[in-house]
Parts: C-alpha cells; sequence; structure tokens
C-alpha cells in the first residue's frame, strides 16, 4: 500500500512543479492583469532612427514601465509629452538601457518620440494607444 501511494506521488509530482511554475512566471507579453499591475514594455532604439515595435497597446489608469534599450550607437531618447501629466524623457546612451514609469488616464493614440535633434523628423517615433 505504501508503495502504492508513493508511486502515485511520484507520478504526479511533473504536474504539481508545471502548475507551481506556471503560476510563478510573470507574462511576457507585457501586458498587465489585474487594476494595480504594472504595465511593462521594452522599447528598441536603433541607429536606423526607428523604435522597435512601433506600436504598443496599454490600459488607461494603469502605470506602464518602458525599458529603452539603446542597441545604437548614438545616443537615444523615449519622449512623450501627450496624455501625461507632466512631460516624460529618459535618454540611454549607446548599449545602455534606460527606464522609467508614468500613467495615462484617458483612452486614445499617443506618439512617443526621441527627442535628440533630428530624430524624430527621420521617422523615430511611434504609438501608444490607451485603452
Amino acid at each position: 500500500m505504501k508503495r502504492l501511494f508513493f508511486i502515485g506521488f511520484i507520478a504526479l509530482l511533473p504536474v504539481l512543479a508545471a502548475c507551481t511554475s506556471a503560476t510563478a512566471t510573470k507574462p511576457s507579453d507585457g501586458a498587465a492583469s489585474g487594476s494595480a499591475t504594472t504595465q511593462q514594455f521594452t522599447v528598441k532604439a536603433m541607429d536606423t532612427m526607428r523604435f522597435d515595435p512601433p506600436t504598443l497597446t496599454a490600459k488607461a489608469g494603469q502605470p506602464i514601465q518602458v525599458t529603452l534599450d539603446n542597441s545604437g550607437q548614438l545616443l537615444h531618447d523615449f519622449s512623450i509629452t501627450e496624455g501625461v501629466s507632466q512631460p516624460v524623457k529618459i535618454s540611454a546612451q549607446p548599449g545602455q538601457k534606460a527606464v522609467t514609469t508614468f500613467t495615462i488616464d484617458k483612452p486614445g493614440t499617443y506618439t512617443y518620440f526621441c527627442a535628440e535633434p533630428g530624430h524624430e523628423q527621420a521617422g523615430m517615433k511611434g504609438t501608444l494607444t490607451i485603452q
């Protein structure tokens, strides 16, 4: 009887381990769950004067954390002035990262951009859709 119980327990271990690890990990797509959860995004700044991804979608009234990953050789920043109570701007040196957190309460479509001279005009901007 003890042996049968032990074999059954051993057989269930992978199932229990899978359930435990699945609940302990964060969503990988940057989506938030729950009303107080910070929505996390990584935006790559590239010397091709582009952001990757060029579009983000977030929920209104929840904190948005953006990590700017500068994969280029030039100084780049992430700036947003629409929809926020105060302008947001973080700069990342070449090969570095910078992080900012802000909240937009009103649904709509907002533009984020690189404010370095000539970068936005060259196309370094993206769209943040707040739902």
